[in-house]
This record gives C-alpha cells, sequence and structure tokens, in this order.
C-alpha cells in the first residue's frame, strides 16, 4: 500500500510539472500576452499561435519517448531511438520529399511513414546480411549509416529547391513553430491511438523485458509482439516527426533516466515517460523562444544541448558499472 501512495505521489508531481509546462508555454514567449486577452491581438497570438505550438509540443515530446522506451525495451539497448535506428531521418526525408512535390498536407504523414518503415526493413535485412544471428549493435550501426544516407539526400533536395528552404530546414533541426489545426488533430490522433494500442500490449512488452526464453515459455509470440510494437511505435514517430522534423536524443535519455531512478512496473515507466517527455519538450521549445528573442531557436538544437552532456555522463557511468561488475 505503502508502494502504491508512492507511485501516486510520483504520477502527481509530475502531472503537475506538465500542466505548469503547458502554462508557461502558453503565455511565455517573445511576444507577451496577459491572462485578461484585453486586445484581439492577444487572443489571435494565443489561439492560433501558442496553443497548437504548446499542443504538438506536448504530442511530440509524449510520443518520441514512448517510442523510445518500445524501442529500447524491445531491443534491449539503451542506445536504441528512431534517432539512432535511422527512423527519423528517414521520415524526415519523407517529408521533406512531399514538401518537395509540393501535395496535399494530408499526404505528409503517409509520405513519412512509408520512408520510415522502409528505413526499419532495410535496416533489419542489412543486420541479418551482415550477422547470422540478430545482433542489436550491428542494427543500430546500420541505422546510423542509412539515417546519414537520408540527411545527405535530404540536402539534394534542399540544393534543387532553394525557394522550398526555409520549409524544409526545420526539418533538419526539429520545430513546433509551424504548428497549425491541423497538424495538431493529424499528429494528436495518430499519437493517441498509439499510445492506447502500447498499453494494451504493455503486459507482453513486460515478459519480454525478462528475456527471450523465459518469455517463449510463458507462451509470447515473442517475434510477433516485438514487431507489432517496433512498427507501432515507428508509425507514431514518423507522423510526429512528419511536422516536426528530427527532434533527436529525447526519445533515447528519458526512458534511461526514468528506469535508472524509478524503479518501478513497465507501465507506470510509460506514464512517467509521457508526463517527462510532453514536459521536457515543452520547456526546451519556451526557452528556445525566450533566450535570444525575438530570434527563435529550434527546440531540436535546444534539447541536443541538454542532451549531450547527459548522455555522455550516461555512458560513463555505464561502463564504469560495467568494469566494476
Amino acid at each position: 500500500m505503502t508502494k502504491n501512495i508512492k507511485i501516486y505521489k510520483l504520477l502527481t508531481l509530475w502531472f503537475l510539472v506538465l500542466l505548469l509546462a503547458i502554462v508557461i508555454s502558453l503565455f511565455v514567449g517573445s511576444t507577451g500576452i496577459t491572462w485578461k486577452f484585453e486586445n484581439q491581438l492577444d487572443w489571435t497570438i494565443f489561439y492560433k499561435l501558442r496553443v497548437p505550438r504548446t499542443l504538438l509540443a506536448l504530442i511530440a515530446g509524449m510520443g518520441l519517448v514512448l517510442s523510445g522506451q518500445v524501442y529500447q525495451t524491445i531491443l534491449n539497448n539503451p542506445l536504441a531511438d528512431s534517432f539512432t535506428l535511422g527512423l527519423a531521418s528517414g521520415a524526415t526525408f519523407g517529408s521533406a520529399l512531399a514538401v518537395f512535390l509540393g501535395v496535399s498536407i494530408w499526404f505528409v504523414p503517409l509520405f513519412s511513414i512509408f520512408f520510415s518503415l522502409l528505413t526499419l526493413i532495410i535496416v533489419v535485412l542489412i543486420t541479418e546480411t551482415m550477422v547470422k544471428t540478430f545482433h542489436v549493435a550491428t542494427m543500430i550501426l546500420s541505422g546510423i549509416f542509412i539515417g546519414a544516407f537520408f540527411s545527405s539526400a535530404l540536402y539534394i533536395l534542399l540544393l534543387l529547391k532553394p525557394n522550398k528552404v526555409n520549409s524544409m530546414v526545420s526539418y533538419m533541426f526539429g520545430s513546433v513553430s509551424s504548428a497549425e489545426t491541423i497538424t495538431v488533430e493529424i499528429t494528436g490522433g495518430v499519437t493517441l491511438i498509439c499510445i492506447i494500442f502500447l498499453f494494451a500490449m504493455s503486459h507482453f512488452i513486460k515478459i519480454i523485458q525478462l528475456g527471450d526464453d523465459k518469455a517463449i515459455t510463458l507462451g509470447v509470440n515473442v517475434r510477433v509482439v516485438s514487431w507489432c510494437c517496433l512498427l507501432i511505435a515507428a508509425i507514431m514517430t514518423a507522423v510526429i516527426i512528419s511536422f516536426t522534423g528530427i527532434i533527436g536524443f529525447i526519445g533515447m535519455i528519458v526512458p534511461q533516466v526514468v528506469r535508472r531512478v524509478y524503479k518501478v512496473s513497465v507501465r507506470i515507466q510509460m506514464i512517467l515517460n509521457l508526463l517527462i517527455g510532453g514536459s521536457l519538450l515543452l520547456i526546451a521549445d519556451t526557452v528556445g523562444r525566450v533566450i535570444i528573442s525575438p530570434i527563435q531557436i529550434p527546440v531540436g538544437i535546444v534539447l541536443s544541448i541538454i542532451a549531450i552532456p547527459i548522455m555522455m555522463y550516461l555512458m560513463i557511468t555505464e561502463q564504469r558499472k560495467k568494469e566494476k561488475g
């Protein structure tokens, strides 16, 4: 009972942090607005700019971090993430290609999903070709190579149509500044459905975490469940990235920190990742808006500056643990 109370207190704390981050994101920016909405301009800024941007940042933070947890749990590797597996670069290229071709906004996430899943298939095929048995380290290395290829292809698109540079550059650095109602509806709808599916499969994810042999003994089809989880996470990531661009590291670091700091069940970890991921991306976006106002720093850059030192610390401590063990 005491443990449950501690968990409820923990979840309540992070929920309040998330609410605070939402309020700050809505009312803090390069252009100040008041609670009273004294003129039409305040209303326009709030509803047309701040609300969609805040919601997109919230959705992106939650979706990317939860997908990062799924990748790391299923593949049993703390470095597994849409960024290191190349899925983010593939999805970004797909989105930029849709912009390059001038197709309807409804086709942007479809292009993104297609190239994200194509990247996943290519990475798996390369991995199985290189080694006889499935090896996660080889998979991540293949993902980095494929990601670099798609990043180069994206730059070629920029060279071919310089007039579309501004709309495509955000895909390279990650930004929520172009949020609109339609983008929030698309990303929000898909992300919500994917989150529901992943929570429904959390029991199987918990069993897989025990190891393949144990999971098979308990009657879980590890291959089918793993592929289902990876595909759902890839689709969720692709749709988010199709409108935000590459937002790296957040999906890699937050799940690691949650797993190390809080010794709780997989489902509670998923809830914590949703709350912390949403809070962190909202705070990072707000910082990017105000730190050198009126110039806005893309949220992907802000997160990289914050995350890289943390990542180095985690890698050093992990290596020391292995040496002591």
